[in-house]
């Protein structure tokens, strides 16, 4: 008799396994915890399940702290999942990870970026400046016809 033998992603999504998300604001390496227990988290995206956590009030000083950091970073910013938005399911983005105690879970860590300041307003203007420059060297091309310009 043949064993039917299923590939890690289907094992992946069969198993009832707890899910970790951690937001982190911007680069840092510490973040905000919160554990969803099988069974609740399935039919949600990861984007409402952030909200979720962000919505929550019963955070420690230094969670809040954290927390601050990561509105901060909302603030014209997104969170990002694997270099993804996070709007889609919330088992596009988990990996499964063991404890010292092999007990398994699925973890997501989401970032939350801001872009970085002027990033937009530089590149609008060397836009800018190189139209500008192709406007000169036309008129001029037709000014003065001797094909120095």
């Amino acid at each position: 008799m043949t064993e039917i033998v299923l590939s890690e992603e289907q094992q992946r999504q069969e198993q009832p396994l707890p899910l970790v998300v951690e937001i982190l604001p911007g680069q840092a390496g510490e973040g905000l915890l919160a554990i969803f227990e099988p069974g609740t988290y399935e039919d949600q995206t990861l984007a409402d399940l952030c909200q979720e956590m962000l919505a929550r009030r019963d955070w420690s000083i230094e969670e809040r702290q954290i927390l601050e950091d990561i509105q901060r970073q909302l603030q014209g910013g997104t969170l990002l999942a694997r270099g993804r938005d996070t709007q889609g399911p919330v088992q596009a983005y988990t990996r499964l990870e063991t404890t010292e105690e092999g007990e398994s879970y699925f973890y997501v860590p989401v970032r939350a970026i801001k872009p970085q300041e002027g990033g937009r307003v530089r590149a609008r203007r060397q836009r800018l400046e190189a139209k500008t420059r192709r406007i000169i060297l036309y008129h001029c091309a037709k000014t003065f016809p001797c094909g120095n310009c």
